[in-house]
């Protein structure tokens, strides 16, 4: 089911829109259901709330760029306009005089380039200040703009827009021009450009025809006379006049080819057909075609949400069967600060000569990386600064009154938009860090975007698709795994609670992923996935947590406490076999033989089953488990099946316990029983294999393992050294911290090539009187003398603790000190003594 659910949802996601939809004829891609057109608009709409999510989140850690500054004809600017009486400037839109004028100051004050972001689609309906129409220029206005953008050779941009649906738009039809005059042979077609738009502005149709290895531009005329006038006012050294043929159409070249020939890029690498195909551009007029200005595209498209995300950076549009590729305003600002007109795509990013390389999916569109968290105050957007234009134009005015400059704008090095923020409509677009973001701030931040090499990738549908078919098995593992806690209203809010950590972990880990590493992944089609899969397996959850609930009381209560079975019955994977560090507990005890031999039967299981009652009591409040009774022997283990560190210092304090209680019980026995039980005991730490074992008949969870036969060999020879608890090195080391050891011997097993270090369990931190501390010091430099073969001082300082402290193991080292006073042991004796299989040998006696 999970399987299923997950599928369905990750196809969703992987079938997703590669970019912003654009409306497309119905015929040229295959449309699914509507019901499916439906569902998977509804789900990409919630991830797009997602996205503004973490975009906001990383506006928050990020600084606004200053290397794109706003220059804003704002409310302000056209308030104070309509109030100065200067010529033109009251007038909208203004002369385009005056905007070269701005534009030619922006320069002066240091701005690298200047993008401008105002539409010049038609000719400018205002004369040149202080000049009179003339017939022979049509737009004195457009010609002044265009000389004043000539005095700063590419350093401005003009922006032009377009549109990817609705029907092809031809070019207006003009009058038949009979004849066609010579104007100028140039080598190749772009020096010819120049000269097509001085025809063109001369408002005449014009050719560019092939002449060998040349190519000459012509220019329509009426008759002979209209010829020599146009040459005369071109400066055609020596016109030619011949009649004009059909053939000569498809070499015509009209405002819109001159001005795709002299925007076009090549991008090496990319499919063209992939990118959006355009059907009307609007585009400047042709006075302002000029070989010394750049163009680009300022259209913004929006999400079916009405947010800007994203910005189409390439376009293409088709003249006379031709595909060319179109830049946006931003693209073309980067590539002239690159000094470069070719493009290269590689690796889902588009690389602009050598300085600057951004994320870039293969249609064209780029995400924006929005550097603030807001659209902040006036028409900055995003970026760190916007300026007034009429700030920049009082210093127009200042300058050509030769008056210093009274605006510090501070624009050394920086590139500037010049753009319409004013409060009409189409001015101000909506976008996840504002619902009124200023156009220009847009194109502010996408150029910053790129001039940083940063962008937002859009993760790749097969790992969308992973992502939403691996959390829907997530919900699903989550649904079964804690179907336990469904018990009670408690547990039923944390099973809840468990599927929002896992959704809320997922959430910010996409977020930190989109932070960190720019990359977008899926994040409403996995939550979704999970959730639905989490809700449609609960309910086969519910009925298989009540079948593994009467499992685990069935087959661990008989012999693991009521608190460890409830755990247990909570987490299924403790009980799985496994490899664990752990400490085994094994006691005995002493003189049982002759006990069992003295006392009648009933008496014997009265007083057996009191004593293993204690033992058992002690052991389960340690948290630990009774593995078997063998005879009158204990066997129990800590660490399993409820995992815990701190399973070496349970054993030493249940081993501690159990003297303590039993201590306490021996009046009692010997009253009522005429006996008082003794018992030694061993405790070892080590790499143990624990599971449920047995056959179908019968079965123990327990352990297996090299520390359960030590524990045994270690309780085996207390009687050897007359300690009561010994513990392997492993366990002192563990619980060294707690506990206070000291180490009776190294002795070698029978089958052991290492001998082991033994310690005995002495008290807990703490607890050690004086005499005691003066015991252990004392045993410890005795000790140290016995390794370092300096048995004389090693015997009369165990013969001192053997008298003070009636201490059995310094007795037992009285003797071996004695023997090798008497017989040295040969030069390569490392301490150890050896035990032999039955018991302690005569040696190690």
């Amino acid at each position: 089911m999970a399987l299923l659910f997950g599928g369905v949802l990750g196809l969703l996601v992987y079938l997703r829109p590669s970019g912003i939809v654009v409306p497309r004829d119905a015929t040229a891609a295959w449309v699914p259901s509507a019901a499916v057109d439906a569902v998977q608009g509804w789900l990409e709409g919630w991830e797009r709330v997602t996205y503004d999510w973490r975009v906001q989140v990383l506006g928050e850690r990020s600084e606004r760029p200053d290397e794109a500054v706003v220059i804003a004809i704002d409310d302000e600017t056209l308030a104070e306009a309509r109030q100065d009486v200067r010529p033109g400037v009251a007038t909208q839109p203004w002369p385009r005089q005056l905007v070269g004028r701005l534009v030619h100051r922006l320069v002066q004050e240091g701005a690298l380039l200047v993008l401008v972001d105002l539409p010049f689609t038609d000719l400018s309906p205002n004369a040149c200040a202080g000049a009179s129409p003339s017939p022979q220029v049509p737009s004195c206005d457009d010609a002044a703009f265009a000389a004043l953008l000539q005095q700063d050779p590419g350093r401005a941009l003009l922006a032009f827009t377009w549109e990817s649906h609705g029907p092809r738009v031809l070019p207006p039809a003009s009058r038949l021009w009979p004849y066609r005059v010579r104007l100028g042979v140039y080598d190749t077609p772009e020096d010819a450009y120049a000269r097509a738009q001085a025809v063109l502005a001369a408002q005449r149709p014009a050719f560019i025809l092939p002449a060998g290895s040349q190519v000459e531009v012509w220019g329509g005329v009426s008759d002979d006379a209209d010829g020599k006038a146009l040459g005369a006012r071109l400066g055609a050294t020596a016109p030619i006049l011949e009649e004009r043929r059909a053939a000569d159409d498809s070499h015509r070249v009209g405002p819109t080819e001159l001005f795709v020939a002299l925007a076009a890029v090549e991008v090496e690498g990319l499919d063209a057909a992939e990118l959006i195909e355009l059907r009307q551009l609007q585009h400047p007029v042709v006075p302002l075609l000029g070989a010394g200005s750049g163009f680009g595209a300022s259209t913004l498209l929006a999400d079916p949400d009405g947010q800007v995300r994203a910005i189409p950076h390439l376009v293409s549009y088709t003249v006379r069967g031709k595909r060319y590729i179109l830049p946006s305003l931003p693209l073309a600002a980067a590539m002239r600060l690159a000094g470069t007109r070719t493009l290269r795509y590689a690796d889902g990013k588009l690389h602009v000569g050598d300085q600057y390389a951004f994320p870039m999916s293969a249609s064209g569109l780029s995400l924006l990386r929005w550097d603030a968290p807001n659209a902040g105050r006036g028409s900055r957007g995003s970026l760190a600064r916007s300026i007034r234009a009429w700030n920049v134009l009082l210093n127009v005015f200042d300058v050509a009154d030769e008056r210093p400059a009274r605006f510090e704008n501070d624009l050394e090095g920086r590139t500037v938009v010049l753009t319409r923020t004013s409060g009409e409509s189409g001015h101000v677009r909506a976008t996840p860090i504002g619902a009124e973001t200023p156009g220009g701030a847009i194109l502010g931040q996408a150029l910053a975007n790129i001039l940083r090499s940063d962008g937002i990738t859009r993760a790749s549908p097969d790992l969308d698709l992973l992502l939403t078919v691996g959390l829907a098995f997530v919900g699903a593992f989550l649904a079964l795994s804690l179907s336990f806690l469904l018990r009670s209203v408690r547990g039923a809010v944390l099973y809840v609670g468990f599927l929002v950590a896992a959704g809320t972990a997922y959430t910010f880990g996409a977020a930190y992923v989109f932070v960190e590493q720019r990359l977008w992944v899926a994040m409403a089609g996995p939550l979704l996935a999970m959730v639905g899969a989490f809700v449609v397996t609960i309910r086969y959850a519910y009925g298989t947590e009540r079948q593994i609930r009467d499992f685990v009381h069935n087959a661990l209560g008989r012999y693991v406490s009521p608190d460890v079975a409830r755990l247990v019955a909570r987490d299924l994977s403790l009980m799985r076999p496994e490899r664990r560090q752990m400490s085994v507990y094994i006691c005995d005890i002493e003189g049982f033989t002759r006990l069992s031999e003295g006392l009648p039967p009933e008496q014997l299981v009265a007083l057996f089953n009191e004593y293993l009652t204690e033992i058992s009591a002690v052991v389960r409040a340690t948290a630990g488990q009774v593995d078997k009774y063998i005879g009158d022997s204990v066997m129990a283990f800590w660490g399993a099946p409820v995992r815990t560190d701190r399973h070496a210092h349970l054993a030493c304090e249940a081993a501690l316990k159990m003297r303590e209680v039993l201590a306490e019980r021996q009046a009692a026995w010997e009253k009522k029983y005429g006996h008082r039980l003794t018992f030694r005991a061993a405790v070892d730490t080590g790499e143990l294999v624990v599971g449920d074992l047995g056959g179908d008949m019968k079965s123990n969870y327990t352990v297996l393992g090299d520390a359960v036969g030590l524990a045994a060999r270690l309780e085996a020879i207390n009687k050897v050294y007359g300690t009561y608890v010994l513990a392997g090195d492993t366990t002192a080391q563990l619980a060294s911290g707690s506990y206070v050891f000291r180490v009776v011997d190294h002795v070698r097993f029978k089958g052991r090539a290492q001998p082991v270090r033994v310690h005995e369990l002495v008290a807990r931190r703490g607890e050690l009187t004086p005499r005691m501390q003066e015991q252990l010091a004392l045993h410890e430099q005795a000790f140290t003398a016995y390794h370092q073969r300096r048995f004389a001082e090693a015997h009369a300082l165990f013969e001192r603790a053997s008298h003070e402290f009636q201490d059995a193991v310094a007795a037992l080292y009285v003797g071996r000190c004695a023997r090798f006073l008497v017989t040295p042991p040969p030069a390569d004796w490392d301490g150890a003594h050896g035990v032999e299989e039955g018991g302690p040998s005569a040696e190690a006696a």
